[in-house]
């Protein structure tokens, strides 16, 4: 524990130099890269609430309704990578191999949970389908930002 806080400590942060606060960030360039995320997010919570209180609504109206927060995602997915491709080549690497790794990783863990639903003394009623868009979000975050860390560390 000690070692990660020194490494930290002496190089700031974990993050690259692209997204870290400091001199050359801007709030407002984060914001314009994140904000198809925000707005996933909100059409996420509007569907789930549209669902839940309109259930005499026909089958594909419903399905439409659903797969919406899929659209400003891939709008977000574009950003995403319009934002890689203006890094220079070590970064768009270093940030390309934290993306598969926490894709992937997130994809194993969807997996195995799955696996283990078979097993008796390991079932949740709140995995029982896996781990819902808010959990994969979250699997994803946070082994983005653990594969992060450890390839820029390794590039240092």
């Amino acid at each position: 524990m000690t070692s990660i806080l020194y490494y930290v400590d002496m190089n700031h942060s974990i993050l690259p130099d692209a997204v870290r606060p400091g001199r050359h960030y801007s709030f407002r360039a984060d914001l314009a890269l994140n904000a198809w995320a925000f707005v996933a997010v909100a059409v996420a919570f509007l569907t789930r609430w549209l669902l839940q209180h309109h259930l005499d609504w026909g089958l594909w109206l419903r399905s439409a309704i659903a797969l919406t927060p899929l659209i400003p995602s891939l709008f977000y997915v574009q950003s995403i990578a319009g934002w890689m491709r203006r890094l220079d080549e070590l970064q768009r690497r270093i940030q390309l191999e934290a993306c598969l790794i926490a894709t992937t990783g997130t994809v194993f863990i969807e997996t195995a949970l799955s696996l283990l639903q078979g097993v008796a003394n390991l079932q949740s009623p709140r995995l029982q389908h896996g781990l819902g868009w808010e959990g994969t979000f979250a699997a994803i975050l946070g082994l983005y930002v653990v594969a992060n860390g450890i390839i820029n560390r390794r590039y240092r």
